[in-house]
């Protein structure tokens, strides 16, 4: 009786170990539902979204598995800004933000959406450059493959975030253009860092 109850003891506290070592833990169950905790990168990319992005790689090689965590982490960063930028963007109607109720101009409505998706994500790609790892959590599968995860952070505040997108903005757009859209570069950049920050905590 009491080396079974040793063995049942051992075998419990074993298994907190494994789970313990996981990059996402099930820390609950109830009715078949497990509840599951994120890992550190996660973590800390959810205490500033705005800032920092998370990604995850495997491969046999923990070099390559880290390469597609960093590219994962960079892509994802770019999405969640070029979300802000044309949310921005339409809310300032920068000559972008059109709709229509005709075949013939719906065609044209369409162009446009698609010329402001690809100009949020260029901005956006421009704008994540200064973007570093800031934490790194490894694993080694049983099939002896590398799962690295990664959090990196932008080096530059909400605030410098959305004056480089508003930088860029104005860059980008022809002077006649700015004439006619009347075209505010603090009123622009405000509206950037606010959208930037309805996601920090």
């Amino acid at each position: 009786m009491k080396k079974k109850f040793i063995f049942a003891a051992t075998a419990v506290i074993a298994g907190v170990m494994i789970t313990g070592c996981g990059s996402v833990k099930p820390v609950a169950q109830a009715k078949g539902v497990q509840v599951l905790q994120l890992n550190v990168c996660q973590e800390l990319q959810e205490a500033s979204p705005s800032t920092r992005a998370v990604g995850q790689g495997t491969h046999f090689k923990e070099q390559t598995a880290r390469n597609i965590a960093e590219t994962q982490a960079r892509a994802a960063f770019a999405r969640a800004l070029s979300s802000k930028i044309k949310t921005a963007t339409s809310e300032e109607t920068l000559g972008y933000d059109l709709y229509s109720g005709d075949g013939a101009s719906g065609a044209a409505v369409s162009d446009q959406g698609a010329k402001q998706n690809d100009f949020a994500q260029s901005i956006a790609n421009e704008t994540i450059s200064n973007t570093v790892v800031i934490k790194t959590y490894r694993e080694l599968l049983p099939n002896n493959q590398y799962n690295v995860w990664v959090c990196l952070e932008s080096q530059a505040g909400v605030a410098d975030i959305a004056a480089k997108v508003a930088q860029k903005v104005q860059q980008r757009i022809p002077d006649e253009e700015k004439m006619k859209m009347n075209f505010e570069f603090d009123q622009y950049r405000k509206r950037v860092e606010a959208e930037l920050e309805k996601n920090q905590q």
